[in-house]
């Protein structure tokens, strides 16, 4: 009898530990999350063109023809103000056939030629070239600046914003009595604009002086969400 009390009482003791274990609340984790936000300005050297060789004709063979010679003209007229032979290329080419009335209409070639200048000086001379009378190019389709080391940019924007992270996390949890600890979570969201300081609907273009591109700046930023633990 006195052994079968004894048990009774061990599995009684088991009980009371096992209640006081689940009970027991959890610590809670706290946490805070902040946004960051860095930028740098940084002037283009890249210019990045697109021209429209645009020929139509009754018969698809001819109008192929003149726009392959128009494009050769194009392209030729490109390489001698400086452009390297790499940085043009075929972007687009189409080859369509009027059937807006009741008869087959004229079919039209579009050949869309893109340069990347790597010298902004030459960037007017580029344009004037390519759509001089009798030389083919029908206007331009697309225009932007670019720079050429934008990871060193992306890097200090990174960083700033990082650092704005931190501080703002830092003076919030000051203020609440606490200190930052670990980082715990980070995400980003990088963007770059650079201004469009010219674009065309692909008309036919003349110019009576030459051309001449400003290229400003080109902003690129970086904006972080970030979460720190919180200690007391």
């Amino acid at each position: 009898m006195k052994k079968c009390f004894l048990a009774i009482s061990f599995v009684v003791s088991i009980l009371i530990c096992s209640s006081c274990t689940i009970n027991k609340p959890v610590e809670q984790v706290k946490t805070i999350t902040v946004s960051g936000s860095g930028s740098v300005s940084v002037k283009p050297d890249l210019v990045h063109l697109k021209f429209l060789v645009k020929t139509s004709d009754w018969n698809v063979s001819n109008a192929v023809e003149k726009n392959a010679q128009n494009s050769a003209n194009v392209i030729a007229a490109i390489k001698e103000v400086g452009v390297d032979n790499e940085d043009i290329s075929t972007s687009d080419y189409r080859i369509s056939q009027d059937n807006s009335k009741d008869y087959p209409g004229m079919y039209t070639v579009y050949n869309y030629i893109s340069v990347l200048i790597r010298n902004i000086d030459i960037a007017g001379k580029v344009v004037d070239v390519s759509v001089k009378d009798k030389v083919g190019a029908n206007g331009i389709t697309s225009f932007e600046f670019g720079i050429s080391d934008k990871s060193t940019a992306i890097r200090q924007a990174r960083t700033l914003a990082v650092q704005n992270a931190q501080d703002a996390a830092s003076l919030l949890a000051g203020a609440s009595g606490c200190k930052v600890g670990s980082v715990v979570e980070i995400r980003e969201n990088y963007t770059n604009s650079a201004p469009i300081m010219f674009k065309s609907n692909g008309a036919s273009m003349s110019f009576d002086a030459a051309t001449k591109f400003e290229p400003g700046s080109m902003e690129v930023s970086s904006n972080v969400t970030m979460t720190f633990n919180l200690a007391q």
